[in-house]
């Protein structure tokens, strides 16, 4: 098969989480307004009305990207002020203040590593190497505190019940937004499933043997392209799903849909799997070669099927519907008729 080379860059893996937006707003929003249509007159989007009041599913799924403009080495001040459109109608005292107040409770409660960032960014994502066929708390790049356990911990606190260490979130309402993003998250496949190279960028398989820190590309994030890094080429979504544009033909697909059932505690590793098995096939047909050395790291050069675009644009229209099938397969679990 032809192939294009693209020069990719890897840069130490702990500077390059912070890169982690999955979806960016389109793809968030596109998934909160595909689960209002399909919570539309239950009892689960009842809920969800007295909970957000004025506010959406679609409008509320950007928060959690939001807050990552609180700066904790800046005596938290919200540093992102009129940078993301998405973010403005949180740009107010109050909002800021409880977004401020989000991030201090879960900048450090789960004690981060050297070279691991803030705790509630961690919440957005897991590593798990492409070897596996199915997610699992104790693989390298998972954690109690991964995506994963994020929204399992999101879900308990809309059900009443005690959320587990080390996550720390205020309320309902808080919780919702925030399990709203999670589910976005876990369904970009970069977000759960990653590449670990060893230095002569060869694949390797991070559960075998000794660990190397600086294997982890995560999820995309260290493979740098022209147009970015592979992790923020799979975030963006194509033109015509941008703003909305075809969330009736998505919502009409997500209603058709046939979700898995499991219970409520299962349903985040379920959507896990699904996602370990797109990141296999967006990382097949790929090569990666030996590159310049340079002071930030070791780097490759990636090479990418002639035809990925189609493989992105069909597997990333097929994410954000059950995404929003999901998220309101796990609201009406959480409320029931």
């Amino acid at each position: 098969m032809k192939k294009i080379f693209i020069s990719a860059l890897m840069l130490c893996a702990a500077s390059l989480p912070q890169l982690s937006f999955a979806w960016g707003a389109d793809g968030h929003q596109t998934v909160g307004a595909i689960a209002d249509q399909l919570l539309s007159g239950t009892k689960a989007g009842a809920q969800v009305k007295a909970l957000l009041g004025d506010n959406t599913l679609e409008k509320m799924a950007v928060w959690g990207d939001c807050v990552k403009g609180i700066s904790p080495e800046k005596d938290y001040a919200y540093t992102s002020a009129g940078r993301y459109p998405e973010c403005a109608p949180f740009e107010n005292p109050a909002g800021i203040a409880a977004m401020a107040d989000y991030v201090r409770r879960n900048n450090t409660n789960c004690n981060p590593a050297f070279d691991e960032e803030n705790c509630h960014k961690q919440y957005h994502y897991a590593d798990v190497a492409l070897q596996h066929d199915h997610y699992k708390t104790g693989y390298v790049g998972t954690s109690d505190h991964d995506v994963v356990n994020a929204i399992r911990a999101a879900a308990l606190v809309l059900q009443g019940k005690p959320q587990p260490k080390p996550f720390a979130f205020k309320d309902k309402q808080e919780a919702l937004a925030l399990l709203t993003h999670y589910v976005g998250d876990i369904h970009q496949p970069l977000h759960v499933g990653s590449v670990f190279l060893n230095a002569e960028g060869k694949i390797v398989n991070p559960d075998e043997g000794e660990y190397d820190r600086g294997s982890n590309t995560v999820g995309g994030n260290a493979l740098q392209c022209p147009c970015g890094n592979l992790h923020s080429l799979w975030d963006d979504l194509p033109p015509q799903f941008k703003r909305g544009r075809m969330n009736e033909a998505l919502t009409k697909k997500a209603r058709n849909l046939a979700v898995k059932k499991a219970p409520l505690e299962q349903l985040p590793a379920l959507w896990a799997d699904d996602a370990v098995s797109d990141a296999k096939k967006l990382f097949a047909g790929t090569q990666f070669s030996k590159s310049t050395p340079n002071q930030r790291g070791n780097s490759w050069s990636i090479a990418l099927p002639l035809e990925y675009e189609k493989t992105m644009v069909s597997m990333k229209e097929g994410a954000l519907v059950r995404a929003g099938a999901h998220l309101a397969q796990i609201l009406q679990t959480v409320w029931p008729e």
